[in-house]
């Protein structure tokens, strides 16, 4: 987070579950940013192209946004944390060398 936080980034987590849920999921994890819940109709999930109508589950998956909100990139993974962290740090950097941070 710190090296987020240094980028002038913001860093949000969205869950398909109800707030309750996802709460405790966040502090049992020690989470050091907000997570928000999409429950009970999924509709941030669903516009992003990641809840999986057939399992109802959403996939993980990543999205860095420029300040325009545009996606400037995207991290898939539903094992490896660690890569959408490091790899969504990549990208805001790319993008503050760009002037798009």
């Amino acid at each position: 987070m710190p090296e987020f936080e240094k980028a002038d980034t913001q860093v949000l987590g969205i869950s398909i579950d109800p707030f309750p849920s996802a709460g405790a999921f966040a502090k049992s994890l020690s989470l050091n940013f907000p997570l928000l819940s999409d429950w009970p109709k999924n509709e941030v999930t669903r516009s992003y192209g990641v809840f999986d109508e057939a399992r109802s589950v959403a996939r993980r998956v990543t999205f860095v946004l420029d300040r325009e909100r545009v996606v400037r990139g995207i991290v898939e993974s539903d094992t490896d944390m660690m890569k959408h962290a490091s790899e969504s740090l990549r990208i805001v950097r790319g993008l503050e060398e760009q002037g798009r941070g």
